[in-house]
């Protein structure tokens, strides 16, 4: 009897732990899901748009109505030119503000968006073609992809990778 009473409450136990594994998983990806709904991610229109700076350029030129393309070029304003003073205030990865001779820092780049992929915790891959007069770190040249973060209802680049050339 004692060994019926243990392995029911054994199976019992087992039962238990499965539920709740089943239910923390679902409750996991709807709140990723939800995630990702919950920030405003711009569509089409963006897609294409071709989008060129300098290093002479005024902070205005930098502006746009979209406020993840303003993230993405308050980043390269400060690629440009990173004694920028809105520079140290920006949440930008801070190897952008680096200060090296032998860093082949760009004067001109420039980009366009290709695709947008949203991903859970509240971040987003916007890849690029992009194009710049320099080598620096080889992240601005070829497929470039910004890593945008959303916190407290602000998008802003949280890191920048190269993708390698498949052709």
């Amino acid at each position: 009897m004692k060994k019926i009473l243990l392995l029911l409450a054994l199976v019992m136990l087992l039962n238990a732990c499965t539920d709740e594994t089943n239910n923390t998983t679902e409750q996991s990806q709807e709140i990723a899901a939800k995630e990702i709904q919950m920030f405003t991610i711009p569509g089409a229109e963006i897609i294409n748009q071709q989008f060129s700076f300098s290093v002479n350029d005024s902070d205005s030129a930098f502006q746009n109505k979209n406020e993840i393309i303003n993230a993405v070029n308050e980043a390269i304003k400060c690629t440009l030119n990173p004694q920028n003073q809105n520079c140290n205030e920006l949440n930008i990865p801070k190897f952008i503000l680096m200060e090296d001779e032998s860093l082949q820092r760009p004067t001109q780049m420039e980009y366009k968006i290709v695709k947008m992929k949203p991903l859970s915790g509240g971040f987003l891959h916007i890849y690029t073609q992009s194009q710049c007069n320099n080598n620096w770190f080889g992240l601005c040249r070829g497929n470039i992809i910004y890593v945008m973060q959303n916190k407290d209802n602000a998008w802003y680049v949280s890191d920048i990778f190269a993708l390698a050339d498949t052709k």
